[in-house]
Order: structure tokens, then sequence, then C-alpha cells
């Protein structure tokens, strides 16, 4: 080797820094993570707080709710009025024709409705032993069973006959505040609608305006139209059962009409007292009974649905069985009462609002939408397209 020339300089390898020594991240992200920590913890909180207020206050805004339903069913007929005299006047007409009618329908059914229901608890261990005697000639294990089922239902039966007259007296005092409110929302609703179409840009007015009166006409026309199917029901049962010869004909008459309000499945709850109290008669005269509500569920189905449910409000069956176990699973008996209309009106909000936004936003709403219906775009100001429904 050349000792003039000189020896290549050896580089050391790269040292692997120690973690330590690895240089850590400024504070900013860690705040950012902080802070949205913080948000997201304050926005659980709130919802949980909102729940929470939401499940004390559900009886007083389900009796709300209750009222604002009846006063949309009874709008149609104040605005008909108001060509003639003012709101005032016309809400306070309606009202009195409402009590006068209810008053008068009570007066009417109430005592017949009250002996009946009297000569039922009477006869009550009579039926029972002629229940048993037929049951024992078919299968006697199962009258075992069916008396004992029997006699425990009477049981139950007496002891909310004995809490009757406090919860009578608590149904009517939501009775009066539900009437009271009702009187007031009704009152109320023309500067209600016009504070919350001031929420709102002037173009976008007259299409949220037509919203709100569709749900609203959904909720009332719902009431408006099973109140009228009943009734119907109501009446068709007393006369068919009159001219079959069947006991306590006014009472399974009630039932049948009250039976309206549940979809798809009160009308055969409805059936089944007619049918047993004529099977404890003769069976023939149960197989004729059973023959009268099957006919007259159908002309209920073919007529008095299109005709009159269709018309007031378009809520489909799945729909209303759907939100009548909701509600009573959420709300017991009110919340049964108020679970269809308000399906009602989220079908339209749904139909009417966030569908559309939902197709516009997904590049979506030049196709067929559901109804027929197709938007028309129109050409708005600096070339861009808008959507005209």
């Amino acid at each position: 080797m050349n000792p003039s020339v000189p020896a290549p300089e050896v580089q050391p390898p790269p040292r692997t820094p120690h973690p330590i020594e690895i240089e850590r991240p400024t504070g900013e992200p860690a705040a950012a993570w902080w802070r949205g920590a913080v948000i997201a913890g304050v926005a659980l909180a709130l919802a949980i707080g909102t729940l929470v207020v939401l499940w004390l206050l559900a009886r007083p805004l389900t009796l709300l709710l209750i009222a604002i339903i009846i006063a949309q069913a009874l709008a149609p007929i104040v605005a008909r009025l108001e060509r003639w005299v003012s709101r005032g006047i016309a809400i306070v007409l309606v009202y009195l024709a409402l009590v006068l009618a209810v008053g008068g329908l009570g007066w009417l059914v109430v005592p017949p409705l009250v002996a009946q229901g009297q000569s039922l608890v009477i006869n009550a261990p009579g039926l029972i032993v002629r229940s048993r005697e037929w049951l024992d000639g078919i299968d006697p294990e199962s009258a075992n069973r069916v008396t004992a089922a029997v006699q425990s239902g009477i049981n139950r039966f007496a002891d909310v006959l004995l809490s009757l007259p406090f919860t009578l007296f608590s149904s009517v005092i939501d009775m009066i505040l539900v009437v009271f409110m009702s009187v007031y929302w009704l009152i109320a609703t023309p500067a209600l609608s016009r504070f919350v179409l001031s929420l709102f840009p002037a173009e976008h007015r007259q299409r949220t305006n037509a919203v709100l009166d569709a749900m609203g006409q959904t909720m009332g026309g719902y009431v408006r139209a099973t109140a009228i199917n009943g009734l119907i029901i109501a009446v068709m049962t007393y006369a068919g059962l009159f001219v079959i010869g069947v006991e306590y004909l006014l009472i399974l008459a009630v039932i049948a009409g009250l039976g309206e309000f549940l979809p798809v499945v009160g009308p055969i709850l409805a059936a089944i007292p007619a049918i047993a109290i004529a099977l404890l008669d003769s069976p023939q005269q149960a197989i004729v009974v059973t023959v009268f509500f099957i006919a007259l569920q159908q002309l209920e189905s073919n007529l008095l649905v299109p005709f009159i449910m269709r018309q007031q409000a378009d809520v489909p069956p799945l729909l209303s069985l759907f939100a009548l176990i909701s509600g009573s699973a959420l709300g017991g008996v009110l919340g049964t009462l108020i679970a269809i209309p308000l399906a009602g009106a989220l079908r339209i909000l749904v139909l009417r609002v966030l569908a559309p936004a939902g197709r516009e936003w997904s590049g979506a709403d030049g196709q067929q939408v559901p109804g027929g219906m197709r938007p028309r775009r129109v050409r708005g100001e600096g070339g861009h397209d808008s959507v005209d429904r």
C-alpha cells in the first residue's frame, strides 16, 4: 500500500434513536383531541339529559299531543265556520256542538249500558257454569283450565272496579285539560303558523306551509275517519246482533265501535266476546254471529276504508300496526292513542321533505319517485338547475 495515499474514512452506521429521543408532537394535536372529547362528552350528556326530561314529561307531552290531534280533527270545521263568523266564535260553536253531541249520546247510551253491565256481572257465575258444562262435553281437562282462567279474570275485574272511582276522577281531569289545550291550540294556530314560516326563506314558505297542512290533515283526518267508522260499525253491530238475538248487544256494539281504533287486530278482538256469548246459547248461534262479523269486516274493508279512511288519512296498514305496537310499548294506553296519527304525520314529513332531500343529495333526483311523479328541473339564475315540485 502506498503510504502517501490516505486510507478511506469509514463512516459509522446510522444509529437508531432511543424512544426517549424521538421528537414529541407539539401540543396542538393533543389540544384538538381534548376539545373533540369534551364536545362529544357534552353532546352525549345533553342527549341523555334530553331523554331523561322526555321520560319525566312523557305524560304531559302525551296529553298535549292528544290535544293537538283533536284540534287538528276539528280544524276543518272551524275553518268552514270562519267564512261567516270570527275564529274565536267558530271555536266556541264547534266545542259547544261537540259537548252537546257527546252529552246526548251519553244520555242515550250510558243508562242501558250500565244496566247491561250490571246484568252481565250478576249473571257471570251462571255463564261460567254454562260454559263449563259445554266444555265438559268436549274436553274436561280444558274445561278446568278455562274456568280457572275466567274466574281469575273476574277477580282482576273486581279489583279494577274497586279502583274505578280514582281512575275515573283522574281520567276526567285529563279530559278537561286536553279539551282546554286543544281549544288554545286552535286559537294559537294562525300565530304559530306565521312564526314557523318566518323561520324559512320566502321562496320556501309556500312549500313549508303545504307540508304542515298535510301533516295536520293526516293527524286530524285519521281521528275523524276512525270515529266515523267506529260509529257506523257500532250501529251495524247493534242491528245485526239484535236480529240474531244475542244478549248484551249494546255492550258488544260499543266494544265493536271502539275496536276500530285498533287497526287490523281491533275488529278481530271485538268479535270474540260476541261469539263467546252466542256460543253459550248454542253453537248454531255462534256460527251465525261469526259469519255476521266476517261479512261486516268485508264491508268495512271494501266500502268504509276506501271511501272514508283513505280520503281522510292514507296510513298504510303495516305502518299503523307497527305504530300501534311501538306506542303501546312506549306509552301504554295513551301512547296507543297518539301512535298512528303521529306515524301518519311522520310519513308525510318523510315523503315530502326527507326523501326529496335525500334524492337531491345522492344525485337520484331525476329518477322515478313513488306515486308516478317525476320532479321537473327548472333553469334558474346563473345557469344552475333547481327542482320544481
